[in-house]
């Protein structure tokens, strides 16, 4: 036994010297050219080192590259103040590279897809001929990011996303794909992904986090957090590639959320003020946008106490629709009401002529309920209402986000039975639809049959189907 402890120590020192002495005795840049050419010929892309290169020990042994560029046709579409790549001794010593960690500092990405569809770093990897494999199986350690940047536009739909000091650490990647040309369905990894800033063209998100795990072609996404509502959010997804079709599902929920933040982003205005509880659940599944939307599920629901309406008295102008009929019920904002759905159909809706029109002043909502369920891509309102000090207003009705329409929504002022006092229908495409004129039960001819029909209410006389029996109670 002490013989092989002897022979093992003196081996082990001899690779201690020799390692020692390969990195400061090589120079690692004179092998610039010949890694330039290997990179650039697995990605197809234009790969130039132009900082420093050398050779670390601590924390692990590996290769450390400067100033490092990858393109496309002359332009840039990765570069990285510090790349650095881990590598195993034992199969070096083979004359084997086996890559075990693989790190970039400061990295910008700037992705770009054109007006045919392609992407400016396609084609990332090269495909090799037909008689060799599109993938080889591989494993690595650790794969991480520091301080990340990356700026998508999208030529195609006009759209662009910048995502803004992203921190990635991925651990025990693998995959054994053996030749198959659909590798993420092979993959297997742990991580965990930051982000400070994540902004769009109608939106943005802060402290944006996850852990993500896959395991060959299912990925889970748990837990998901931001900030985007300003309260408490959480949520998840799942993503399952194994079959034909994707295969997505999506839940997340918010409570306590700031409302008037979530309206400042939308549109910019101080709308409303107060807490909200917000919650959704999707899946879906499909080779496209289009499939998904029609196949998606789910439901969606938000709720409110005690909200200010900034700019627009409710009860104020309620009382100038049942006076002239000459408003629009919509104008009551059917944002309300249609919760997290509306209010990407209303987000750019003016209440300015309203507010002139009523007087101006504010406006109380006691309570708000929103409650849909959505059936193959179309919303319908399960329990829909709203209180004011004065008044109770109701919607049922569909959103299809199929076809893009309203579907017979109908908004309703309600008395204290819970039948229409008036109401108004709302039918045709979100971007034009067709708004009926506001229609009361009963047409009001003069000052006696209004008082008439006030009376009866007012003892319980008369029947009347009622419209809405849900959570909202009308105001005492």
């Amino acid at each position: 036994m002490k013989k092989v402890l002897f022979v093992g120590g003196v081996v082990l020192a001899v690779l201690v010297i020799v390692l020692i002495a390969f990195v400061f005795l090589a120079d690692i840049n004179s092998y610039r050219s010949r890694i330039e050419s290997a990179a650039a010929d697995a990605l197809d892309m234009d790969v130039r080192i132009k900082g420093k290169m050398g050779i670390t020990l601590i924390p692990r042994f590996g290769i450390s590259m400067r100033d490092v560029h990858i393109g496309n046709k002359g332009v840039d579409v990765i570069s990285a103040e510090k790349v650095t790549i881990g590598l195993n001794l034992i199969p070096l010593l083979r004359h084997e590279i086996a890559i075990s960690e693989f790190g970039f500092v400061k990295p910008d990405l700037h992705l770009e897809r054109d007006e045919k569809g392609k992407f400016n770093f396609e084609p990332l990897i090269k495909k090799p001929g037909p008689e060799k494999a599109y993938y080889t199986p591989f494993q690595m350690k650790e794969f991480g990011i520091s301080k990340g940047h990356l700026f998508y536009t999208d030529k195609k739909t006009g759209g662009a996303t910048e995502l803004n000091d992203c921190d990635v650490t991925v651990r025990d990647l693998r995959s054994g794909t053996n030749g198959q040309s659909e590798p993420l369905k092979k993959i297997s990894f742990n991580g965990h992904i930051a982000c400070g800033k994540i902004k769009t063209k109608d939106a943005q998100v802060s402290n944006l986090r996850f852990d993500i795990k896959g395991n060959e072609g299912i990925f889970d996404i748990d837990p998901l957090t931001m900030d985007f509502f300003g309260g408490t959010e959480k949520g998840s997804i799942g993503i399952d590639i194994t079959k034909d079709v994707l295969h997505l599902r999506i839940r997340y929920a918010a409570s306590k959320f700031r409302f008037e933040k979530f309206f400042e982003r939308l549109s910019q205005k101080k709308i409303i003020r107060g807490e909200m509880n917000f919650s959704f659940e999707l899946s879906m599944k499909g080779k496209s946008f289009d499939e998904m939307k029609r196949s998606s599920d789910g439901e969606a629901s938000w709720q409110g106490q005690n909200l200010l309406f900034y700019n627009l008295d409710l009860d104020r102008l309620i009382s100038k629709i049942e006076e002239s009929q000459n408003f629009s019920l919509i104008d009551i904002g059917a944002f309300f009401l249609a919760g997290p759905l509306g209010t990407l159909l209303t987000k750019g809706y003016d209440f300015a002529g309203v507010y002139i029109e009523t007087g101006g002043g504010e406006g109380d909502i006691r309570r708000l309920v929103s409650r849909w369920k959505i059936r193959h891509g179309v919303a319908e309102a399960e329990d829909v209402a709203l209180s004011t000090r004065h008044n109770r207003i109701a919607l049922k009705g569909k959103l299809d986000f199929v076809r893009e329409r309203f579907d017979n929504v109908t908004e309703a002022v309600l008395d204290a039975k819970g039948c229409i006092k008036f109401s108004q229908k709302i039918n045709g495409p979100f971007s034009n639809p067709r708004v009926e004129k506001v229609s009361p039960v009963k047409s009001v001819i003069g000052p006696v049959i209004s008082l008439l029909e006030k009376t009866k209410r007012l003892f319980g006389g008369g029947k009347c189907d009622v419209f809405y029996a849900g959570s909202v109670k009308h105001p005492e």
